[in-house]
């Protein structure tokens, strides 16, 4: 028997790391003895570990993920018993080996030998969901069935890392089998959760839509008197619902809640596609959406805005609720979120990002919310994404105190003095002298004072 240590740095994630629950599968059944933890933590490190596993997330996490590989390095024979897999280590592999020496698996692990002389394909096992007891930590959604039918996808869409991640669109293990096994050694679980990263690709998708219903998440289905749901979690492609009006039909057979569509860039093919799409899940009685919009990639801050007002006439009319998750696009190779493409600004980003701390991320599905947050044109939307964060995020508060003033001297600036301002704006933020630089200013010094008092940062800048 092995002492097993899993690690999951201490970064934020909302689902449980299913790499290290399916390696856990497979050391349990060697009858090693397997810890799961999350983060540095003193007392594990000192003990000594037959061999460790760090999961590694987004690429702006490596830095935290490689940080905690170099904590544990002595609590090992050699280096070579320590190893990081996942999202990061397969998008950045270099950038680990530059900073630290380790075993990197890079993908899903679907070969033998890959963890030792006839270990299986870690990629098809069940997870195991008892380690997650020993952790006090919110992942969610829990009482759920974690599955995947199949991997990859059909799209290769620049701006995604599945095709570098999972070149190959394929099937896996029988959702029926997966469940099965994950009800008998884990008890039955409450709702489904699929991690597919475009599940209407597959061949015989009705089929598969079916195969749900008998599994017990037709809609409708009770369990313990409450509602069960179903949760394509990485969205289901709107181009493809749009072409098959069927699929929709399918798909209202069963207990889809939220349904989850993208809708990442704007052109007029695109517009139809997902236009149709609500349409049709609309008409099979759907009410609860979530709309994935990506921002700052090829897209402008005014396709930005036509997709929310979008979504707000759609709300209205088909009397449903989109709620928008806006995700900004960050290459894999910047590890420090720090992105802007050529038609945003640094400070647009920035307002975005305070538009949504108090929404937890989400754009609620009031049209009426949409106008005040966003604004009730294209114009008066740039200005709230000009204006400084806590003018943002506080809106009420300094509406009359503050940000008149500050709306009073922006208005003045002409368009190319708006622009030289918004690239001063994106430089301070990164000025280690930012209190000498503002000290030295002769233009835009009094609208800067609204941005930094004093100089100093009134909130937290990235």
């Amino acid at each position: 028997m092995k002492n097993i240590l899993l690690v999951e740095p201490d970064y934020r994630s909302k689902f449980p790391p299913l790499g290290l629950l399916k390696i856990a599968t497979y050391h349990k059944g060697r009858n090693d003895s397997v810890t799961f933890i999350r983060g540095r933590n003193e007392a594990f490190r000192s003990l000594h570990w037959h061999r460790i596993y760090v999961s590694s997330l987004f690429t702006w996490e490596l830095p935290r993920t490689v940080k905690t590989i170099r904590y544990y390095q002595d609590s090992v024979n050699s280096y070579d018993d320590i190893f990081v897999g996942g999202i990061g280590a397969t998008l950045l592999p270099n950038y680990i080996r530059q900073h630290v020496n380790c075993k990197i698996i890079e993908g899903q692990i679907e070969k033998r030998g890959i963890l030792g002389r006839n270990s299986p394909p870690i990629a098809h096992l069940v997870p195991d969901y008892d380690i997650l007891k020993t952790v006090d930590y919110p992942y969610e959604p829990d009482d759920s069935y974690f599955a995947r039918i199949t991997k990859g996808c059909v799209r290769n869409c620049k701006f995604c890392a599945v095709p570098k991640l999972e070149p190959e669109f394929g099937l896996l293990a029988p959702l029926s089998k997966q469940i099965t096994t994950i009800k008998k050694k884990y008890g039955e679980k409450q709702n489904l959760v699929i991690l597919d990263n475009n599940i209407l690709a597959v061949d015989n998708i009705e089929g598969h839509i079916a195969e749900i219903a008998r599994l017990g998440f037709a809609k409708g289905t009770k369990r313990n008197n409450r509602m069960r749901t179903v949760d394509f979690n990485q969205g289901i492609d709107a181009r493809l619902v749009a072409k098959r009006t069927p699929l929709a039909q399918a798909l209202g057979t069963i207990a889809i809640r939220p349904v989850r569509l993208a809708f990442d860039f704007v052109s007029l093919s695109m517009e139809r596609a997902y236009r149709k799409a609500i349409n049709l899940l609309a008409e099979q009685g759907f009410r609860s959406f979530t709309n994935y919009m990506l921002y700052n990639y090829k897209d402008s801050p005014q396709d930005f805005y036509h997709r929310l007002k979008i979504n707000a006439e759609l709300n209205k009319s088909l009397e449903i609720r989109i709620s928008a998750f806006p995700m900004r696009y960050i290459p894999p190779s910047d590890i420090r979120r720090g992105y802007v493409s050529p038609q945003w600004h640094w400070r647009w980003l920035r307002g975005i990002q305070c538009v949504l701390q108090a929404t937890r991320g989400l754009i609620s599905p009031n049209p009426d919310f949409v106008e005040a947050a966003f604004g009730k044109d294209f114009r008066e939307f740039l200005e709230i994404l000009s204006m400084p964060d806590r003018y943002i995020i506080y809106r009420e508060h300094y509406k009359n105190d503050g940000a008149s003033d500050w709306r009073r001297l922006f208005r003045r600036l002409s368009e190319t003095s708006r622009k030289e301002f918004l690239d001063l704006l994106a430089r301070l933020n990164k000025d280690r002298r930012r209190i000498q630089t503002i000290a030295g200013l002769k233009r835009f010094r009094s609208l800067v004072e609204h941005y930094y008092p004093n100089g100093e940062v009134p909130g937290q800048h990235f």
